[in-house]
């Protein structure tokens, strides 16, 4: 058979909904001029509001470049896991087993497929480098030739995430834990200096006014674009060593999210790149004891059978507490930005300790076991998962404000109350139940059908709600922490009064 995909694409071009050339030029033209009439001007408006005196000082510091280098690091090593999930090289089920699984060429089959989903890493790395450039502009500390070299830098390092994202899915789960481990131990070697320094915020690295020559922009942008392209055409030659298994498997689970998602069934679609079970299958999870101890050797145990999901939400967990420990310590839109990533990250890495209060809320159409409803039930495994959020959150803060220096108790106040919000919100997100019919009636306008704003609205509060609690609770520590503390209490009683409507409803 010939190694061609051309008899391929003839055949799949003959389909009556195939897009024709002139519908491809026609949807990059609708892109690009998006991008120039849209996109554009909203991040030149952007760079004019952080065009400030705060946000300028963080940007041209000494501790600038090494705090930069120290996230990017972080971002692959993130990469390099999601890679075992879902990797860049994917094709539908169907394409999986017939082309990908047939005579012809792996790799040639998965170079689309690959190319595509650069475009994801590069967009990532392209558009905050854009972002630093125009407020730079905005605030004439450099040229237009210097902010082309920051968006170039920018597409070098989405091209290093782009390879890095697809090592994960070409290595094996030792060399990619391996991996994974080095890029996580660069970055916490780069983020060293730019966080001891904090010490000395006043007249530290900080303070230090450090802007790049042109020539260093220049070198950094043309360095890491050559590395990401030497990074990618390596990863692109090595497609096909991809295992058919693991490729049949990735195609599976991404349709299947897609399907959920496509039905507004988010939690449906993330319960789709939940871990299975690996390990510890000799671990007893049923012992004696009073039950809440019960209930939380349960969880542990469940935690334990799988590993790599339940050290990826701690670190995730850990480092959102390191974050939210740092925000009141930033001037400004940092502060902002630091409380949103660590919030983000906190209620991420909490999703891989409350299965059991998944669980819990499944039990409501069985026959309660030994006498336990399901709110006994989501009481009880709250428990193993709340303290342990609260204790990563203690330690994330406390080494904050070991790093720091200070007597202030905020940086370790603040990430134990926002974990307990998340925990309350984790368990009122679990009680949700499937969307109301009512909400997809249609509202029609001159603009269109608006009903999907009220869909989104409905599956995006389980995101907001920890956000706009961990905003409040930024809020009031001015206040002092009895203020946080008071306030954290209304916010997680409140979600449980929530969560115990929802309750109600599903059972009505």
């Amino acid at each position: 058979m010939s190694a061609s995909l051309g008899p391929v694409r003839e055949v799949w071009a003959q389909r009556s909904r195939a897009r024709t050339r002139g519908d491809l030029l026609y949807l990059l033209y609708v892109v690009a001029m998006g991008a120039v009439v849209l996109g554009l001007p909203a991040l030149l408006s952007a760079g004019r509001a952080l065009a400030r005196g705060d946000v300028l000082a963080l940007l041209l510091s000494a501790g600038a470049p090494p705090t930069a280098i120290a996230l990017s690091l972080a971002v692959a090593a993130g990469l390099v896991g999601l890679g075992a999930v879902r990797g860049p090289a994917l094709l539908p089920p169907f394409f999986t087993a017939t082309l990908a699984g047939g005579p012809l060429p792996r790799g040639r089959v998965l170079r689309r497929p690959f190319a595509r989903a650069l475009l994801l890493p590069l967009l990532a790395g392209a558009l905050p480098a854009v972002l630093v450039a125009a407020t730079l502009m905005a605030a004439d500390r450099t040229g237009p030739g210097t902010a082309a070299l920051l968006a170039l830098a920018g597409v070098g390092l989405g091209l290093l995430w782009g390879g890095a994202w697809s090592a994960g899915q070409l290595l094996r789960p030792t060399p990619r834990r391996l991996l994974i481990l080095l890029v996580g131990l660069g970055a916490a070697i780069a983020a060293a200096p730019p966080l001891m320094a904090v010490r000395e915020l006043a007249r530290g690295m900080w303070s230090q006014s450090v802007a790049p020559s042109d020539g260093q922009v220049a070198a950094w942008a043309v360095g890491l674009v050559a590395a990401g392209a030497a990074g990618i055409a390596l990863c692109t030659a090595l497609l096909g060593r991809l295992r058919g298994t693991e490729l049949a498997a990735q195609a599976t689970r991404w349709e299947a999210a897609t399907t959920s998602a496509t039905a507004t069934d988010l939690a449906g679609a993330a319960g789709a790149f939940r871990a299975l079970p690996a390990a510890g299958r000799r671990l007893r999870a049923i012992g004696g004891g009073p039950t809440v101890l019960l209930y939380a050797r349960r969880d542990a145990v469940a935690w334990l059978r799988t590993p790599d999901r339940c050290a990826g939400g701690a670190l995730a967990v850990l480092l959102g507490a390191v974050a939210l420990g740092g925000a009141p310590l930033l001037p400004g839109p940092a502060a902002w930005t630091a409380l949103l990533l660590g919030a983000l990250a906190l209620r991420t890495g909490a999703g891989a300790f409350v299965d059991g209060i998944r669980h819990g809320v499944h039990t409501l159409g069985a026959p309660p076991l030994l006498g336990q409803r399901a709110g006994t039930q989501l009481l009880l495994h709250a428990a193993a998962p709340g303290l342990l959020l609260v204790t990563f959150g203690a330690l994330g803060g406390t080494l904050v404000a070991v790093v720091v220096g200070g007597a202030a108790s905020g940086p370790v106040m603040l990430p134990v109350a926002v974990a307990a919000t998340v925990l309350a919100a984790r368990a009122w997100e679990a009680a949700k139940g499937t969307m109301p019919l009512a909400l997809a009636t249609p509202i029609p306008t001159p603009q269109g059908d608006l009903s999907v704003l009220v869909m989104l609205a409905w599956q995006a509060d389980a995101v907001v709600v920890p956000l706009l609690g961990a905003a409040a609770l930024l809020l009031v520590l001015p206040s002092g922490p009895g203020a946080v503390l008071l306030t954290a209490a209304a916010l997680v009683g409140l979600l449980v009064l929530l969560t115990r409507r929802r309750l109600r409803e599903l059972q009505a």
